[in-house]
């Protein structure tokens, strides 16, 4: 088959293998990004979709603007006013998941040989958006606090990227939070190079100590903010947004047209309707408390059973724990033994654009059970008493 040339570039799937091993019995799996099932609002999200079919009818069966639905945009432009200037309903458009929004910004963007510059590690499925319009992608060094300033003003005095991804709270893979001092620095050193930011915030509601920090796109003009339902109700509902100037929406919004013409159209309209009922705050309190907890508890196990041979970072929200194997250089090697102890994770490899030998792994603690999440971290404690 002729297939495009990029795709030459595409690694072979071992991170499909992984999960696939997630289905093997008996296998518990600490690899993806999953929310928990027991947790979403299925009940509710039923009565709002019966709703729609009496109060809007097949208006909301029928094709739809590119921008999204107008009554849900609103909903966005609200949520923004109080943190920072009031949005147009023009500079926002409804996407089918941040991960569409990512990839629309990509091939809007992006011609090949083109610089973009990502946090060092990053989110693999930005990296996957990003790959098939061919970029050279620029990790920027990191430390606690996120993107450390001089190391980025140091490569933009070498290069012009397009834009710079970040995702400042509770990062993918690392769970990181960017300090408030350290997003000045970066607004500061972005106006100063006129730089494209592209922020991405999918977990900002999954705060589980210390105070909200206020969004990048608050702070700088030139930024595109991505937003999404996906984690705070539910994945499958492929409900996300996007916030920029209204002249790269109109980009944005041409290029969606070409995809997909616009995003479900049932499923803004039942999604509108559940946000803005007295159970949706209700509901982001209830995943606070539940994956607060299942956190602390992955933590404390990991403690008991592998306190000086795991280095663990403990995160303040989001979904992850970023960890680092003490007795070993590489990950993957390392899961070798964790998939023969039946659990998995994500090597942290994956999350580098130049795959580098890791010895780092993502450790996802929201979608298991206490009981499970214990018998996971005391079967990896096998894995690593037996390097």
């Amino acid at each position: 088959m002729k297939y495009a040339s990029w795709t030459n570039g595409l690694d072979e799937s071992f991170l499909g293998e992984i999960l696939k091993t997630a289905n093997h019995k008996d296998t518990i799996s600490f690899a993806g990004g999953l929310p928990a099932q027991e947790l979403f609002p299925a009940k509710d999200l039923k009565e709002c979709f019966d709703r729609v079919f009496e109060e809007d009818g097949s208006i909301a069966l029928q094709y739809a603007e590119a921008l999204g639905y107008s009554p849900l945009r609103e909903w966005v432009s609200k949520q923004f006013f109080s943190s920072g200037k009031a949005r147009k309903l023009d500079e926002i458009i409804i996407t089918t998941g941040s991960q569409q929004g990512l990839s629309l910004v990509a091939q809007t963007f992006i011609d090949p040989g083109d610089i973009v510059l990502v946090e060092s590690p990053t989110y693999l499925g930005a990296l996957q958006a990003f790959q098939g319009y061919r970029p050279r992608v620029v990790a920027i060094p990191c430390d606690k606090n996120g993107i450390i300033p001089h190391e980025l003003e140091k490569i933009l005095r070498k290069c012009n990227p397009k834009f710079l991804y970040v995702i400042p709270n509770y990062q993918n893979p690392t769970g990181k939070i960017m300090s408030l001092e350290r997003r000045r620095e970066l607004v500061e050193i972005a106006r100063k190079f006129d730089l494209l930011i592209l922020e991405d915030n999918p977990y900002g509601e999954l705060r589980y100590e210390g105070e909200a920090l206020p969004n990048i796109m608050d702070m700088y003009d030139k930024v595109i903010y991505l937003g999404s339902f996906s984690k705070v109700l539910s994945p499958g509902l492929r409900v996300g947004f996007l916030i920029a100037e209204e002249e790269i929406v109109r980009y944005i919004e041409r290029a969606k047209e070409g995809v997909d013409l616009f995003s479900n159209n049932l499923t803004q309209h039942a999604v509108y309707k559940y946000i803005v009922g007295k159970k949706f705050k209700e509901h982001i309190l209830e995943l606070r408390r539940v994956y607060s907890e299942r956190k602390d508890i992955m933590i404390q196990a990991l403690k008991k059973y592998v306190d000086e041979e795991v280095q663990v970072d403990t995160p303040k929200g989001g979904l992850f724990i970023w960890a680092k194997i003490q007795k070993m250089g590489d990950s993957c090697q390392f899961l070798k033994y964790s998939q023969e102890e039946k659990v998995i994770f994500v090597p942290g490899t994956f999350f580098y654009p130049d795959r580098r030998i890791s010895n780092e792994m993502r450790i996802n603690f929201s979608c298991s059970s206490p009981e499970i999440i214990e018998e996971g971290v005391r079967r990896l404690a096998r894995a690593v008493h037996r390097i």
